[in-house]
């Protein structure tokens, strides 16, 4: 047989082959595409669920953030006027300590000299009053 007769007569079917072929190979590449694309959408979808669980996050930890910064606001507004009050204490307390002393040095008996046991005993008594710790308290006055 002639090749050209071969051609001739069986052209048609190898072009048809061919093209099957050339199908076959397109549809596979296809699955191969669709199978990718499903996977990336996949993954599309994690990463906005991630983004989204993210932002939630971020909310919540910046509503913490204000309300933390809410609580040291009023933290510090209240320790400002612990201290006014405490300086406005203090001036009372050097007013009538002054005006103790004004008095006392008017006074003939504050000016007499206290025996040291006395002295001693008042002031164990005064600690203890105090609250002061690891102090003895005042000891009972010896009968006489």
């Amino acid at each position: 047989m002639n090749p050209l007769t071969l051609i001739k007569n069986f052209g048609p079917a190898i072009v048809i082959g061919l093209i099957c072929l050339a199908l076959w190979m397109l549809n596979a590449r296809s699955s191969q595409l669709e199978a990718t694309n499903q996977r990336l959408e996949q993954l599309a979808n994690s990463k906005d669920d991630q983004i989204n669980d993210l932002r939630s996050k971020n909310d919540g930890l910046a509503s913490s953030v204000n309300d933390l910064a809410t609580a040291v606001n009023k933290q510090n507004a209240v320790m400002s006027q612990v201290v006014e009050q405490r300086a406005e204490t203090a001036q009372q307390n050097r007013k009538l300590q002054s005006e103790i002393k004004r008095y006392l040095a008017a006074d003939k008996c504050a000016v007499a000299p206290v025996p040291a046991g006395a002295a001693d005993r008042l002031r164990d008594a005064a600690k203890t009053a105090g609250g002061v710790p690891d102090n003895q308290p005042a000891k009972p006055a010896a009968s006489r």
